[in-house]
């Protein structure tokens, strides 16, 4: 149910393609980007090529440090620190190096989850400043709410989880 191993390859994934992404479409763009949108999709504020980049290197490193760095350092912080559903069941000597990795299987998908979308509105900020239209389509939005609703499935599905003691592994 839940692999370690596939969440850590996705994430890796999803970092390196946001990584690549600017490269590939750098002398395409116009040396003055639209940067901020408004609720119409319609550019109302702007940065050069160069600032631009480095705030999409900055987003990206921050968020790749976040997931990556607390799915490190989870095993070595205080349970008091970690919240979950039966938590002296699921942090007993029996259990925790089980549930540490459940947990961070789920920061490595929920850390995809934010740099697909991330690539996704980088992606569309592109296009919006190399076809000049200044303007994002309004797949934007249904971007931000399949994160949204993907982030909620998530987050309940390993709620659930943690709250069925039957999920157990070893023994009692």
């Amino acid at each position: 149910m839940f692999n370690l191993k596939y969440a850590r390859i996705l994430f890796i994934a999803s970092i390196l393609i946001s990584l690549l992404l600017p490269i590939f479409l750098y002398e395409q763009l116009p040396e003055r980007m639209a940067s901020h949108f408004n609720l119409n999709n319609e550019a109302d504020r702007w940065m050069n090529k160069n600032s631009y980049l480095l705030f999409h290197y900055g987003l990206i490193f921050f968020f790749s440090i976040l997931f990556g760095g607390f799915a490190f350092l989870l095993p070595k912080m205080p349970a008091s620190f970690i919240n979950i559903p039966n938590k002296d069941f699921w942090l007993n000597e029996k259990r925790k190096n089980f549930t540490f990795d459940v947990l961070r299987t789920l920061l490595f998908y929920l850390g995809t989850l934010c740099l697909l979308l991330f690539i996704a509105l980088f992606f569309s900020v592109y296009n919006a400043n190399v076809d000049g239209s200044n303007k994002l389509s309004s797949f934007s939005w249904i971007l931000i709410l399949v994160f949204l609703g993907s982030t909620g499935v998530l987050t309940i599905k390993y709620i659930l989880f943690f709250n069925n003691k039957e999920n157990q592994t070893g023994d009692e």
